[in-house]
């Protein structure tokens, strides 16, 4: 038996002999919060015996210490619904919809009714292994170390910390610059009779290094005390909302580009549903995929019905250990929407029963009865596959809208992403033939990316370079250029470059929030065809007499769904797209990068350029994107 553990951060695997297990189990689960607690319970309801150790005091993660009672998106349904429909009945001082604390209580009753053993003040501090299977755990209980032998383990830990004691591949953020998305601070106030939560961006910061982690942390604890003067009482979650950590290699990839292109695995562990949330405004990183999906088509709020594979959850190579929470194989886009509340409920629940169903059946959780897993969790409500639902929009704002009149309230634009009501849903088809006039419109979307996906790319460019020659409006042959420039046609190129030479503060409509700009899109694609002769007119965009056009300062207010006075969007986004294509044109053309090295150095000493974009503090969400950003684009061109 080998017993492998972390030791400074990297793995070590010991030899062991004649282990004495103090307790055993047929499924243990590491970490009880939204996926470990529905894992746990939902296994021990299947007739497993069952331990769950959680390292802190508080079980339920971020819908009980982060304050997480209002949901974004995930589907509903499963045994969490019965425990949140118990709490909204609480009455509870000062709280407009379910309180955390009463959602401790009811989950925390679940489980006793459930038999599972719960272990707080309990943390994994090694795997046992018997060749490639996990079989037990040694566990620190707060006063000694005691051995756990169990036949499946759970690392619903969120971040891996199972995982990162095994031999599998780990990735880490986006490829550009492994960064992860923003975390968030969640506060709440008391204003207009009504518990108001805030969910801002807190910045950027790796939790696993101690010293950004508190640094980070404080500042945004300290930068969430200016909503003291929008209502009358304010608190800050216990949990640090962490939205990205680890993935690994598993045996399937739950990758964004099969959730975008409507690709369904052959076995589904449940459905999960969201828009690619992908927090964070610096696009110009992004992988190109990616930037396809959410600037050039301007589709950053569709919704996806996502079937997320069961062997994501199984580290490549290891048996006797699965994942249950947003630590699973995936890649940074995929991770942004399989990650929601509501969902993670339901995955937990899907996983524990998958376990349960292993350890009966005495299978590899891979090689259980599919048919009867299906039947077990459809029953159950936890895998909500919806066939009338897959691409879509959710229109939270018009629901908002329609309940703040029928309660006689002011509706406020600033929270109503995050309001708790049904929304108005709306289909969507990408389909050339039925999307196409869209084309005409200030909402292209749909028809962009029915062009961008269409099997015929021949006919395709054909026909949007003939309705571009023959356009009768400007929004029109704008719009197909685009659509053409995203099929890398340089037929597109004169109008693109008019596009950028008349840069404005235009931007599509498709959306509730995150429409781009015409302008911005136009100054990504140019950097893809790698023309010299661009280089130019894309450095003029660098120049100090940019930021002064009236443009940057006649943005409309309700571009945003949300204040955020503190920097200056329009000027970020086309300065670091530019920034991005420079970088492109001079690799594709194989020119010196040490030219660019010296250029950017001398543009990004001094504060001159942050300061163009933001007014917030050293330290503040905003400052910290700025900075990031200048040391990814000077580590691009750093000559090695």
């Amino acid at each position: 038996m080998v017993l492998s553990y972390l030791l400074n951060g990297k793995i070590i695997r010991e030899q062991t002999n004649n282990i004495n297990f103090d307790l055993s189990c047929d499924v243990l689960c590491v970490g009880a919060g939204a996926a470990g607690v529905y894992a746990a319970d939902s296994a021990a309801s299947m007739g497993a015996d069952v331990i769950l150790l959680e390292l802190g005091s508080n079980i339920g993660g971020m819908h009980v210490c982060g304050n997480v009672t209002g949901y974004y998106h995930g589907s509903r349904g499963g045994a969490h619904e019965e425990e949140h429909k118990k709490t909204l009945e609480d009455t509870v001082f000062l709280s407009s919809g379910a309180h955390w604390e009463q959602k401790q209580i009811h989950i925390t009753n679940r489980l006793k009714n459930s038999s599972v053993r719960l272990f707080c003040h309990s943390s994994a501090t090694g795997i046992y292994f018997e060749d490639n299977r996990a079989v037990g755990l040694k566990v620190f209980n707060g006063e000694k170390e005691v051995n756990v032998r169990a036949e499946i383990i759970i690392d619903a830990t969120s971040d891996g910390h199972l995982i990162r004691m095994t031999d599998t591949v780990k990735y880490y953020g986006r490829s550009a610059d492994k960064r992860t998305v923003p975390f968030t601070v969640r506060t709440q106030y008391y204003k207009n009779k009504s518990l108001i939560s805030n969910n801002e961006d807190s910045g950027y910061t790796d939790q696993y290094d101690e010293t950004d982690f508190s640094e980070k942390t404080i500042m945004a604890h300290a930068f969430a005390s200016r909503f003291l003067k929008e209502g009358e009482f304010i608190s800050v979650a216990l949990h640090t909302g962490i939205r990205e950590g680890l993935s690994f290699a598993g045996e399937e990839c739950a990758s964004y580009k099969d959730i975008i292109m409507g690709k369904v695995p052959k076995k589904v562990l449940f459905w999960a549903y969201s828009d690619l949330d992908r927090h964070g405004n610096d696009r110009s990183c992004d992988d190109e995929l990616f930037q396809n999906w959410w600037v050039i088509s301007n589709l950053a709020t569709v919704t996806i019905n996502i079937p997320v594979p069961m062997g994501s959850v199984v580290p490549k190579g290891v048996k006797g250990l699965v994942t249950a929470g947003r630590c699973l194989c995936c890649d940074t886009y995929s991770q942004s929407a399989i990650r929601m509340n509501r969902d993670m409920f339901r995955m937990g629940e899907c996983v524990g029963i998958a376990a349960a169903l292993a350890v009966k059946s005495k299978v590899d959780f891979l090689n259980i009865d599919y048919n009867e897993y299906l039947k077990t969790v459809k029953e159950k409500g936890c895998f909500n596959q919806d066939e009338n639902r897959f691409f879509g929009y959710e229109n939270f704002y018009a629901a908002y809208l329609k309940k703040m009149k029928t309660l006689n309230r002011i509706p406020d634009p600033k929270y109503a992403h995050l309001a708790p009501y049904d929304t108005i849903y709306t289909p969507v088809e990408f389909s050339v033939e039925k999307t196409f006039q869209s084309l005409k419109t200030d909402a292209p979307a749909t028809a962009i990316w029915s062009c961008y996906i269409h099997e015929d790319k021949n006919a395709i460019k054909e026909k949007l370079f003939a309705e571009m020659e023959n356009a009768d409006t400007p929004i029109y042959k704008n719009n197909c250029a685009i659509a053409l420039g995203l099929l890398k046609d340089e037929r597109a190129l004169p109008v693109l470059r008019s596009i950028v030479d008349n840069r404005d503060c235009f931007y599509f409509t498709d959306n509730r929030r995150s429409n781009q700009f015409r302008s911005v899109i136009a100054v990504c694609l140019l950097g893809r065809f790698g023309k010299k002769e661009d280089l130019n007119r894309l450095f003029d965009i660098l120049g100090d007499s940019e930021a002064e056009k009236e443009m940057y300062h006649t943005l409309k207010a309700d571009y945003l769904y949300h204040e955020q006075n503190d920097r200056n969007f329009l000027y970020f986004y086309i300065f670091t797209h530019a920034c991005a294509s420079i970088i492109k044109i001079y690799k594709k053309s194989a020119m010196p990068l040490s030219e660019l090295n010296a250029f950017f150095t001398d543009l990004f000493s001094g504060n001159k350029i942050l300061r163009r974009i933001t007014s917030a503090e050293k330290g503040e969400p905003a400052y910290n994107e700025v900075v990031d950003f200048i040391n990814n684009t000077l580590n691009e061109v750093a000559e090695n």
